[in-house]
């Protein structure tokens, strides 16, 4: 174990220091131990949560990993050796800062006493002061948890969601790594986030937001979705408040995500944005999910409803074996569609989590096309099809994998 260990203390240093021949090497030799995998999958979050590329308007690196994080824990290892693998070299090919998450303790820790470091943290964002803005936002994670950092920087990042909703997707990107490393090793996701939305948002001012008040009981999500397929946003403002208000933020999201699911938009952004706003939601007051809800619903799709012709039907007279044999094949040859065979593996009783890991397996083989945005699009559509359950499963799957360049 000390050995092993030893290793993966070497790979660590083999990421820093760009290494990638003898990095790739200790790879081969520790990835047959599931454990070791994942200690390997965490370094590479860190080093790539160090993104800095001035030539990038958007680092995607961290929301790549991030995104290819939640498919290794649907696939699981050994089967995901071979996207861990792209991971790697994939990190070999980022420029990133000489940071650690004990410079940013240190760093934050340093910082005189500070009476509201909310505002704080605001006005360096304002002033597009990447350094202050890192540092008073690690030292709120450190004074008072990861969720408290995250329903502050969240609140800031809903003035202005950015460009295809960049701003908002890589802050619940970067603050889902930082949840998943924990604290202290979480510190430097979270300080790299504090630098990208000080350069990105530099000039912004928190918007006003203002209260929600009850208007009655909370209906039903059934009713939502029923009042946005017709069109009638009068209710959707309605009944979508009302949700929100009693804190069922899965209901009052599920319509949008089913819509994004229909249409993803340009390169998955709709998707993965509405996915986003699924991942903020617990994080932030019924006010703010209104806001940012509010407006999705206005903006971000241009129809409601799930297609009927995507609704699964009865069992075909096939066994799951044969089933999960033609899914593999539709997956690697595109013959037949993958909407066939994902179809036939749900309406024949295969569980979902099993047919989620034969994508997320077949994708660890795919070796053309541009992986950023393929994976945050498919780890979108995917987490998509699980909120969404065996029934509605099929829209985002299919669609997806339609969209996939392949």
């Amino acid at each position: 174990m000390f050995g092993r260990a030893t290793e993966v203390s070497q790979f660590n240093e083999l990421l820093v220091t760009g290494q990638h021949q003898r990095a790739m090497q200790l790879f081969d030799r520790v990835s047959p131990d599931p454990a070791q995998c994942n200690l390997v999958l965490d370094s590479v979050l860190m080093s790539n949560a160090n993104q800095n590329d001035p030539q990038l308007h958007t680092p995607h690196g961290l929301q790549t990993t991030n995104a290819a994080r939640g498919m290794l824990a649907i696939s699981g290892f050994p089967a995901g050796v071979p996207l861990l693998r792209f991971l790697t070299l994939y990190s070999f090919s980022l420029r990133k800062r000489s940071l650690t998450a004990e410079d940013v303790r240190i760093r934050a820790r340093s910082l005189p006493p500070i009476p509201d470091p909310t505002a704080a943290l605001y006005e360096a964002f304002a002033a597009g002061d990447f350094a202050v803005a890192g540092a008073v936002l690690a030292r709120i994670a450190l004074d008072r948890g990861i969720p408290a950092a995250a329903r502050v920087v969240l609140r800031f990042t809903l003035s202005d969601i950015g460009k295809l909703g960049h701003h908002l997707a890589l802050a619940v990107s970067f603050l889902e790594a930082a949840e998943a490393l924990g604290l202290p090793r979480g510190l430097l996701p979270i300080a790299n986030l504090g630098f990208y939305l000080a350069e990105a948002m530099k000039g912004t001012r928190p918007a006003e937001i203002p209260p929600l008040e009850a208007v009655g009981a909370p209906g039903s999500g059934a009713r939502l979705a029923d009042a946005a397929e017709a069109g009638a946003f009068d209710e959707v403002e309605s009944r979508l408040g009302e949700l929100l208000i009693a804190r069922r933020t899965d209901d009052a999201v599920r319509p949008l995500l089913v819509a994004a699911s229909a249409d993803p938009g340009f390169l998955g952004h709709t998707l993965i944005l509405a996915h986003a706003i699924r991942g903020a939601a617990p994080y932030l007051e019924p006010a703010e999910n209104f806001h940012l809800l509010w407006k999705a619903y206005r903006t971000l799709v241009p129809r409601f409803g799930y297609p009927e012709f995507l609704r699964l039907g009865p069992p075909p007279e096939i066994g799951q074996d044969a089933v999960m044999t033609a899914l593999r094949a539709s997956l690697q040859y595109k013959t037949p569609p993958a909407e066939v065979t994902v179809r036939q593996a749900l309406e024949v009783g295969v569980p979902l989590d099993a047919v989620l890991a034969t994508i997320v397996n077949a994708y660890g083989q795919w070796t053309v096309g541009e992986k950023e945005h393929t994976i945050v699009l498919l780890d979108a559509a995917l987490e998509t099809a699980r909120f969404l359950g065996k029934d509605e499963a099929l829209l985002p799957l299919a669609v997806a994998l339609m969209r996939l360049p392949f």
